[in-house]
């Protein structure tokens, strides 16, 4: 999941390069010093699609948090769990089927009155709770080199 890019930054990688659409979550930027503002650059790559979107969360929005709910098999969900940054670029929900958690991948992108706006969406499938255990640790070591660059 964890790959390096050119530059040696991070990247993680959620789905298979070769089967579809993949998508790239960039090493965190804090535009703001110490603020909570924690961006991260989503971009999604395919035969037929590739677009990059800047998601803003405040100190992350729980998405490491919500990936370990989903690691917990015991949790039953009478509605699918959705994860949303704060600012609505990006949207993720879950559903269980058959040993495999289904994530729905959404990313809006709003733009001036100017211009139009987009909204893209996927699908990666994911086989149980080990999986979410991984996107946990994957996502944390993510959050986890942003810390460190700002100590």
């Amino acid at each position: 999941m964890i790959i390096h890019d050119a530059r040696g930054g991070q990247l993680l990688r959620v789905g298979d390069p070769g089967q579809g659409v993949h998508l790239l979550f960039s090493t965190l930027e804090r535009p703001y010093g110490d603020d909570p503002a924690l961006d991260i650059t989503v971009r999604v790559k395919g035969a037929w699609v590739d677009l990059s979107e800047m998601v803003r969360t405040l100190d992350g929005d729980g998405l490491v948090e919500f990936f370990s709910s989903l690691a917990d098999a015991s949790v039953s969900e009478s509605e699918p769990p959705t994860w949303q940054s704060s600012e609505e670029q990006l949207k993720i929900s879950a559903q269980r089927s058959d040993g495999c958690i289904i994530l729905t991948w959404g990313i809006w992108r709003r733009v001036t009155e100017s211009e139009s706006a987009w909204y893209f969406e996927t699908v990666t499938s994911h086989t149980g709770e080990r999986a979410m255990r991984e996107f946990v640790q994957a996502f944390q070591a993510l959050f986890d080199e942003k810390s460190e660059a700002v100590a």
